[in-house]
């Protein structure tokens, strides 16, 4: 698996277990190309879920290449926001980035951390194990703001050539790891914690969004309007 058509392959498959229907989307921008890149995008929705997002976005002058999967639990589930991400520029960096972002707060709901925060302390370690002497940096600093949102247990790897080979098994235990979260996830009944749960996934969201680094060379390529509606698309 070496680049991101077969990441986003091994995801849709291991996504089938959500059982995922097509979400509407503007047949603009399921396929968006220029002179400098191309976007594609699909949305699905599932059983607890607002939106499922796959997108891959390519950028010729820097051979940029990104491949992304969102997971956003409909408002008011104990469910964790997925994200997994790789990014390519050949012979310069393989970024992989595995995430689960905490709905609850897990200062004031400590009881609640065990699975979806401290659950991904020996996920994280198994990955680590994996990837071996293929990481090539495992304390990447993701310049966004967005880094507040996350787990404290996040993988964010830079990989040699080499370390793409172990990818599919990764994303497949993280996919499971959060298959098993989904299927436990119930609506939280406690009007102030579901509130709370509720404004903390918007905010996310807005975070995600206003910080997300490649805005600007999106524009440069896609134009304003087309990287604007995928943006509302993705988040």
């Amino acid at each position: 698996m070496a680049n991101q058509s077969s990441f986003i392959a091994e995801a849709k498959q291991a996504l089938a277990a959500f059982t995922l229907q097509p979400l509407p989307l503007d047949q603009s921008l399921g396929l968006i190309e220029t002179k400098g890149g191309s976007i594609r995008l699909e949305c699905y929705t599932a059983d607890k879920f607002e939106k499922i997002v796959l997108c891959t976005i390519e950028i010729e002058a820097t051979s940029l290449v990104e491949a992304s999967v969102l997971a956003w639990p409909e408002a008011g589930y104990d469910l964790p926001i997925l994200w997994c991400n790789l990014t390519r520029v050949p012979l310069v960096m393989n970024v992989a980035v595995f995430a689960f972002l905490p709905i609850m707060d897990p200062v004031l709901q400590p009881e609640q951390t065990a699975t979806s925060i401290e659950g991904l302390r020996t996920l994280k370690a198994n990955t680590l194990t994996l990837f071996g002497d293929t990481i090539i940096d495992k304390a990447v600093m993701l310049p966004s703001r967005a880094v507040y949102a996350l787990s404290p247990y996040i993988t964010v790897v830079n990989l040699s050539e080499a370390g793409l080979v172990h990818l599919p098994a990764v994303l497949g235990n993280y996919l499971r790891a959060y298959h098993d979260l989904w299927k436990q996830a119930s609506v939280v009944e406690d009007p102030i914690d579901r509130d709370h749960r509720t404004r903390r996934l918007a905010a996310i969201r807005t975070l995600m969004k206003a910080n997300d680094p490649g805005f600007p060379f999106m524009v440069d390529v896609f134009g304003q309007d087309a990287t604007c509606r995928v943006f509302d698309a993705v988040f």
